[in-house]
């Protein structure tokens, strides 16, 4: 398959077949550009919209934060972009944010301890679903595991 090179979007090697250019903004560090299907840092790291947890705008600071959904720790990594103009990118990002995520809920699973378990959508129509422990759970435990389990089937339930 070829990739087409993506014309005057600096940071981008080239976009997938479909894939289009929502919106770009300038930063000291360099641009961040939403596409259709991924946020492009400066750093050239792509995080897919599925990827990204949260994002939010400070106008004060001028700074869009994009949280990278937990894989192996509670917490995801976070980035901290400096937009000199952001114009319509931060809409965007949070509509495309908001857009994959198709179910999320928190379910009890230890007393007051529970999980979150999220399902999104691809621009490919998969669901990626993702479980956030809240602190103090052992995962390692048989008997929490299996009420894990037993949460997660029950949100994939309602969608599949």
């Amino acid at each position: 398959m070829r990739r087409r090179r993506a014309r005057g979007i600096e940071g981008i090697e080239s976009l997938e077949p479909g894939e289009r250019v929502l919106a770009t903004a300038d930063g000291p560090d360099g641009p961040v550009t939403a596409t259709t299907r991924r946020l492009v840092l400066p750093t050239g790291t792509s995080l897919a919209w599925t990827a990204i947890e949260t994002a939010g705008w400070d106008r004060a600071e001028s700074v869009l934060t994009v949280a990278e959904v937990p894989v192996t720790t509670p917490k995801g990594r976070r980035h901290r972009l400096r937009l000199d103009r952001p114009g319509r990118l931060t809409d965007v990002v949070r509509e495309q944010v908001t857009a994959s995520v198709v179910i999320s809920r928190r379910m009890p699973v230890d007393g007051a301890r529970g999980v979150r378990v999220t399902g999104r959508r691809t621009p490919d129509d998969e669901l990626i679903w993702s479980v956030q422990l809240d602190a103090g759970i052992d995962i390692d435990d048989p008997a929490t595991r299996a009420r894990v389990d037993e949460a997660v089937a029950l949100v994939r339930s309602e969608v599949e």
